[in-house]
This record gives C-alpha cells, structure tokens and sequence, in this order.
C-alpha cells in the first residue's frame, strides 16, 4: 500500500477528508501565477445567455428594424414628416424591450454564480475549491464518484474509478481507469476517486464544448421559435417584390409620387412584425429572471417553452419524494454475531469512499476504529449497486441490494423483509465473498445480515404531487431501489397509481419499453441505461418528458429528456446535462417552473395572435391593391393609432401578466384561431366599404377613415378575445384604449388626416361595425372548426405513425 496523507476541504459547507499520496504535492502558487500569466489557464464557459453587446444589437440592427428606416427615409423624401410617427414607436418600443431584456438578463447573471461549478485541486500540499476557468496547466486535480472531468489530464493516482465517456462516444459503457491512463473533459466518474493531472486547459481540450452542446440541445426544437423563423424567413423573402410590384401599381393609379409611397409604405409598416419577436426574446428572459429570483436558474432560454408543454415528470424518490436524509434503522443478524457485525460495517466505511446518502447514514451508524487494512476496493457504482472490500487477513465483504449481489433472492429472505419493504424501507444486504474481490461474483457470496435503512418523506409532498395531479401532469418514479418500497413510499406522498410498479432489474432487453412505461407509475432496480430508455419510450408516445435528477446515474436520462432538471447539490455531471437548475434542490420549486413557462407561452400565444392578424391583412390587401384601381386606404401616420393601441402597447402589457393555463394545442394552431378570422374581417370590411365608396361615389378621405374606423375596431375584438380570461385590469386596459382610439377620430382627426366622424358620408360606420362585429364571430367559429380538423389529421397521422413503429 502506497503512504497517505490525510486532508481535509469544504465543499459546498461540508468538510470532506482525502487521502493523498505523500508523493503529490500540486503547483505552488509561483508556478499557477507563471502559467496564468503564459495564459496556460482553461477557458470560462461560453455563457448561453446573450452578452449585453448582444442583445443590444439583436434587437436594434435587424432586417425588420432597417426595413422600417428606409420605409421612414422614403416618407421623408416626399415631403411628408409626420407619417413618420410609425418609426417613432418602433425605437421606442426597441428601448423599452431592451431595456427589460437587459434587467432580466442582469438578474440572472447574479444568481447563476450560485450555479457556477467548481473543482477540488492539489496545490502546494492542500486541497483547496476553485473555479473550474481557475485551472492551469499541469494541475493536479481530485475527482470523485458524480464529477465531471473539466480538462483532459492523465491519472496519477486513484482507487477503483470508472469513467463513462459516452458524452464523447455515444456509448454508455463504464470504463475502468488505472494509473497514467487518459481522462477526457466531458467524461464523469461513475465510481471511484483518485488524483490527475491536467495536459490541456481551455481550446485545447479534447471535447471543450459538449456541455455547452448537452445544455441547449433542446434549444432548435422549439415549436415556437421554428414558427417565429419560418415566418421571418418568408416575410423577407416576399416583402421587398410585393413592395416594388404596390409601388408600381399605386403610382400607375393615383399619378402621384407621394401618394404611391404612401401607400406603399402604410402595407409594408403593418406586414412587419418587429415587436413580437422583441418581444418574444423580453418574454423569455423575464421569465428566466422570475425563476432566477425564486432559486430556479434556466441555462438555457428557449428551455422555458419545453417546461410549459410538459406532462409527464420523471422523478427518483430521493430528494424528491423524500428530503434525501437516511437512517440506519436496524440490522437482521444471520451468520453473525452483533459485535462482528458492527466491526465488518465500521471497517467498510472507514475504507470504502462512497459518498451518497446511503453511505453517510451508514457511516453516521458505525462509526468504531478498527485497524483493518483493505488490499481491494471495488466502490459503489449505480450499474452495479453493491460496493465491497477485500481486507488483508479478515476476508471480503459486500454489501448492497440483494437483487445484485444473489445470483437468486433466497424465498425465506424475501418473506423476512416483504413486511419491511411494504412500510417503505430501504433493505440492504451484508454478505461475506470466499475470495478477492472483482467487479462480478465467480461464487455465491453468503448472507451476513440484512440492513433496514428509512427515507424521510417531504413535508410537503403531498401537496407538490396533489397540484401536478390537478395540472394533468403524470408522476414516473425512476428509481434505483427496490419498486416495492418506492411504491409505498410513492403512494404515501400522494402520486397517483402509484401501486403499479415494476422491477427493472427482471426486465430485458427485447422488451417493448412504451408498453411498459404506458403501463406502470413505479420503476424500481433502474440501470442508467434503462432510465434513458423509458424516457424515449414516453417521447415516442408523443409526451413531452420533464426528467429531475442528482446523480451520474442520472446523466443519460437528462440529456435524453425534453428538459433536463438538476438538483444544485448533485453531481456536478447531472449539472452539466440539465438545461434547468434547482439552486434549493426543492422538488417544490418545479411548480414555479411548470407556470412560470406556462405564462411565458400563453402569454406568447397572444401577443402572436395580436400581431400577425395586421401582417395578414397587409399582405393580402398589398396583393389586391396590386390588381385594382384604387388607391391603398391607409396612410402611414393613420394606421399608428391602430398599430399602438390594438397591437403595440397591450402586447407589452399582456406579455408580462400571469397566466398559467394549460397549454393546449400546438402554437401555429392556437394563433390560427384568432389571427385568420381577424384578418379576414378586416379584408371583408375594407373591400366592402371600397365597393360601397364606388357605387356611391364617395371620397377618398371618406372610404378611407371608415377603413382605419373599423380595422381598428377588429383589432380591439381581437384584444379582447386574447385577453380571456377577463380581470379588472384587463377590462380597464381595452376601456382605455378603445376610448383613446375613438379621440383620435373625435378630437386629433386633423393630425392624423381623418375625414369627421358624423358625416353623412359616414354614417353608414355604425351598421359596418355591427356587422364587422358578427362577421368575426362567424368566421372565429368557422377556424375553430377547420383548425379542429387539421388537430384531428395531425393526430391520426401520428397514430400511423406509432402503429408503423410498435
């Protein structure tokens, strides 16, 4: 055996003691300030938020953004400054969403140091935690069972580790390391601790970026985010021929220059939908700075849209369902006496460096001195769930579940401890091994005792799974112990069909994982790998899977799950894979995340709603002004009142209000509803009223304030409609607006060039608008019923499609 020295370090406010090798030593301070100064020192993270420099420029240089420039340099050309207003209210609105964007992402920015990881290093003899961008080259470094490897080094000392590489190759195979073996940064130990050094810091490790890469892979997948750019796409492509072509046709009509910019102009300003991606980007940083503020740190912000969509949770039961605190209860004796019992346990904590919360309940217990020396040690690892020591002169010990260590569970065994497992206790088994140790069992160990260990359930449990039952979310325990204590554990806490449980241990490969996890609540015995494959199983049926995890065992589940949440006090591998960090490790915290990215997206769906009813109507009034003749009935400076009080200044206030309804439907289906109805009234309108004005022999000023009169109008019953339910604030907001609308054809008619409301011309607004009014209902219901049927298409093409793969 290699000389020791013992040390000890704080980690996370717990004091842990090593074991070092006499013959490391680390860097001394001289050497880390040389190598800092060479710039030897490995990179910090790339932030996945926006930098400020960023932000700002996203949302001030864009294509929309220098679209409506040029539109307001062109109005500016032929004389006509105050149809400029429009681009007023563009910067405005611009500073107002940098200025909450910049807020929230400060917000986070503060509470992320909370999440921020950090390593254990060996310098000048003492261990000591820094930040994993503090590393230097040539440091040596102390890993241990649940780390992620932050830089490629090679190991110089170490005890039983295990590496899974598969963030590197894919596969998840657990790898035994030996001394001057290779480590490669995005590898985690899955058992074991040991020392190494680092060969290569920042660019130059191996796999610098997979991290990042597992933290937002979720990030291209967003429903929301590809309709956003699929329309950005086409509006960019079709806006510039569609303005060329109006402009031709409006000068071809009207003879006059300035009436054929203006017009122009007044199509293209309300096809373009800059604020709603504005604020689409404020929405989401606002609700990643509300879950910062509550304790929850979102790594990654199209992250929030997944949390709103999910309905199915995967969970373990520690620190979950129970608070993760353990306690040795008592022991069943068989071949043993209690004074041998109590030496053999005591000298396997002393020697074993396992650190979960089974082991410090177990070390708490047994806590004799014994002079014991180990000549092996196979630690604890989650594929294999027993660990062991071969002790010089005093034999082997195992201990650990009995489903794994027993080629078969004796019968009169499972009958002693049924009445144990029923009341929820943890049962582990101690047993004796005739030769040395090594990871599988040539011969049939031999029963020393049985351990009966107790979880401690949440306070507030039943109340946290009692709302997600209300929210029509499903509760999937995933868990490593026996299924029937987490059953019964389960079903205390309140999770529903709790008491269908399986024991993963007896199920196969060849197995059909959907059934299996459409058919049961309680997974017990899980290996890693199977974790991974019953949250795929649930993904094939169409589920969008929320996974919550702390350990390495974790790490595959996460990455595979729609959205991976991590306990801030796991492993810091199960960090690096989750896209949603719990800074508390409150299991309750998931209620905020669940509405915080329901109101986010509800309130999206909205304001959506609101801005692409005018970029429909634009679009298709441009084209149908392309082929009659007559001038456009908008000019720039009328439709602002529209754009800012149906559309502009409620969606800044409706972006941000609470909502935590359910999300229903895909996001292209929900903004149908509302945006084609709306957007067909108002066609309806303006090409009635253009009729009208021809066979009457109306002016242009008069069609063309009825026009503005009633998009207006529809605009505000589109407000209306998104703004269910209905509160207080929210009826004032329309009560004010409509009322600010209306003066601006009583009162400010000259500035914004309307004819009088109360003509004989325009008397005829009234029945238009009643009309208006039952037109949109009409065609509101009409969409319900066609989206309906696209909704019941879509289901039955997946349902092929399921049937094609089972």
């Amino acid at each position: 055996m290699k000389k020791t020295k013992q040390a000890a370090f704080n980690q996370g406010g717990a004091i842990k003691l090593v074991n070092i090798p006499q013959e490391l030593h680390g860097l001394s301070e001289l050497e880390v300030s040389d190598r800092t100064a060479k710039g030897q020192v490995n990179q910090t993270e790339d932030d996945l938020l926006k930098s400020d420099g960023q932000i700002i420029k996203e949302n001030t240089i864009n294509v929309f953004n220098l679209l409506n420039l040029v539109l307001a340099l062109f109005v500016l050309l032929v004389g006509s400054p105050k149809n400029t207003l429009f681009f007023g209210v563009v910067i405005i609105n611009t500073l107002i969403g940098v200025f909450q964007e910049l807020r929230a992402k400060h917000t986070i920015d503060k509470l992320s140091v909370l999440a921020k990881d950090q390593v254990t290093v060996l310098r000048e003899g003492k261990l000591q935690r820094i930040d994993q961008e503090a590393i230097v080259l040539d440091d040596v470094l102390f890993l241990k069972n649940g780390d992620q490897v932050p830089v490629d080094g090679q190991i110089l000392a170490g005890e039983g580790i295990e590496v899974d590489e598969s963030l590197l190759t894919g596969e998840a195979d657990r790898i035994l390391k030996y001394s001057e073996d290779r480590l490669y940064s995005g590898s985690f130990i899955t058992a074991g601790q040991g020392f190494y050094r680092a060969t290569a810091v920042g660019d130059d490790n191996f796999a610098q970026r997979l991290s990042s890469e597992a933290k937002s892979k979720n990030g291209n997948s967003s429903q929301l985010t590809k309709v956003l750019n699929r329309m950005i796409t086409v509006l960019t492509v079709i806006i510039v021929p569609v303005g060329l072509m109006m402009l031709y046709t409006q000068y071809q009509t009207s003879a006059s220059i300035r009436q054929a910019v203006l017009g122009t102009v007044a199509a293209l300003v309300s096809m373009i939908p800059e604020g709603l991606m504005l604020l689409t980007s404020v929405a989401f940083a606002v609700g990643a700075a509300n879950l910062a503020r509550k304790k929850v740190l979102v790594q990654a912000l199209p992250s929030i849209e997944t949390l709103a969509r999910v309905d199915i949770i995967c969970l373990d039961k520690t620190g979950t369902i129970t608070d993760g605190t353990l306690r040795f209860e008592e022991s069943l004796l068989e071949q043993v006496t209690q004074e041998r019992f109590d030496v053999i346990m005591a000298a396997l904590m002393k020697n074993l460096t396992d650190d979960n919360a089974t082991a410090q309940a177990l070390r708490k217990a047994f806590q004799a001195k014994n002079e014991w020396q180990a000549e092996k040690i196979i630690p604890f690892s989650s594929a294999r769930k027993w660990s062991g020591v071969t002790f010089e002169g005093e034999g082997s010990y195992v201990f650990g579940a009995p489903e794994f260590i027993f080629s078969t569970v004796p019968a009169e065994f499972q009958k002693k401890v049924q009445p144990y497992m029923e009341q929820g206790y943890r049962v582990l088994v101690l047993a004796a091994y005739p030769e040395l140790l090594s990871e599988t069992f040539e011969k049939e160990p031999d029963l020393l005792a049985t351990l009966i260990i107790s979880d401690n359930l949440r306070e507030n449990a039943r109340e946290t799974f009692g709302y997600f039952a209300q929210q029509d979310v499903q509760m999937k325990v995933i868990s490593g112990d026996h299924p029937l204590t987490v059953s019964k554990i389960a079903q205390s806490a309140g999770i529903q069909l709790a008491e269908h449980y399986v024991d993963m241990s007896e199920v196969d490969d060849w197995t059909n994982y959907r059934v299996l996890a459409k058919t049961n609540t309680v997974f017990g015995r899980v290996s890693p790998y199977q974790k991974q494959r019953l949250i795929q199983a649930l993904q094939d049926e169409d589920h969008t899977v929320c996974m919550t995890g702390d350990g390495v065992n974790d790490v595959l589940a996460l990455r595979q799950a729609d959205i991976g949440v991590a306990m801030a006090n796991g492993s810091s591998a199960a960090r690096a894979a989750a896209d949603v960090i719990l800074l508390e490790s409150d299991f309750q915290r998931m209620r905020d995340v669940l509405n915080e990215g329901r109101r986010v997206i509800n309130n999206i769906e909205r304001v959506a709603s609101m801005y692409l009813v005018k970029t429909i109507y634009s679009l298709i009034l441009a084209v149908i002004f392309m082929f009659i003749a007559s001038p456009y009935p908008f000019a720039p400076i009328q439709l602002t009142p529209i754009n800012a009080l149906t559309v502009g200044i409620p969606s800044f206030f409706l972006a941000l209000k609470p909502s935590y309804e359910r999300i229903k439907g895909d996001f292209l289906n929900n903004i149908l509803r509302v945006s084609v109805p709306g957007a067909v009234t108002v066609v309806s309108a303006v090409l009635l009223i253009q009729l009208a004005g021809h066979l009457f022999q109306l002016p242009f000023s008069a069609t063309s304030t009825m026009s503005v009169f009633l998009t207006g109008c529809v605009g505000l019953l589109v407000l209306y409609l998104v703004s269910f339910p209905l509160d207080k604030k929210k009826i004032a907001l329309i009560a004010v607006l409509a009322t600010i609308y209306l003066s601006c054809f009583l009162v400010f008619r000259k500035f914004f060039d309307f004819a009088i409301l109360y003509n004989r011309y325009l008397f005829s607004v009234i029945p238009l608008a009643l009309g208006v009014y039952w037109l949109f209902k009409g065609m509101t219901v009409l969409m319900n019923k066609l989206v309906g049927l696209r909704v019941h298409w879509q289901e039955q093409r997946r349902k092929k499609r399921r049937s094609r793969v089972i």
